[in-house]
């Protein structure tokens, strides 16, 4: 029954995608070697560069990379509340 109600709701499904995606993210992180601090440095820096130009709210800012076949790529996500009519 247990069996049934995990397949029914992907629990199982759910957590092995949750693990990929996160030894993904590990081992790209190892191929470019980026640090968690120098993450949280480009993190900080596009908060700084958009708080110049919008009110953002910072907690709401994640960052992330995707490896393509052929590509890099740096993703960002942030959730805008206003832009300022007249940058600071």
């Amino acid at each position: 029954m247990v069996s049934l109600l995990r397949r029914f709701f992907g629990v199982d499904k759910q957590s092995g995608q949750v693990a990929r995606k996160r030894m993904q993210f590990v081992l790209m992180h190892d191929r470019i070697d980026i640090t968690p601090d120098l993450m949280e440095a480009v993190r900080k820096d596009i908060l700084d560069v958009l708080s110049k130009y919008m009110e953002i709210d910072g907690k709401s800012l994640k960052v992330d990379l995707e490896q393509g076949k052929d590509f890099m790529a740096l993703i960002s996500n942030v959730q805008v509340k206003r832009v300022y009519r007249h940058a600071t």
